[in-house]
């Protein structure tokens, strides 16, 4: 991917990729091919997000325990019913929970 962005992008002195802290974006290997751009490509991580804060980190996470780690459909739009309804029950069953506290 690197390759193709110094083909892409010739007369950039300086490539800045903007990266997640995946492990492999900051692999020995990676690092090596670094070395053999000659300062040509700059990686700049994002922070480290921290799942347990982020509210939306906790659906998705609950998503695919519930659904796509153990989905049965042969398609991809049967996977993403499968998404849809156990989005939709969820938010119901939060609103419900929300109405009982409420009242």
């Amino acid at each position: 991917m690197l390759d193709q962005r110094l083909r892409f992008h010739p007369k950039a002195q300086v490539i800045h990729v903007i990266l997640d802290n995946y492990r492999i974006h900051d692999s020995k290997i990676t690092q090596a091919a670094l070395r053999g751009y000659w300062g040509r490509i700059q990686l700049h991580f994002l922070p480290p997000s921290c799942p347990h804060e982020n509210r939306i980190e906790r659906v998705w996470e609950d998503l695919h325990a519930q659904v796509t780690r153990n989905h049965k459909g042969a398609t991809m739009n049967e996977l993403m019913g499968e998404v849809r309804e156990h989005l939709w029950r969820r938010n119901r069953s939060l609103a419900r929970l929300q109405l009982r506290q409420a009242g």
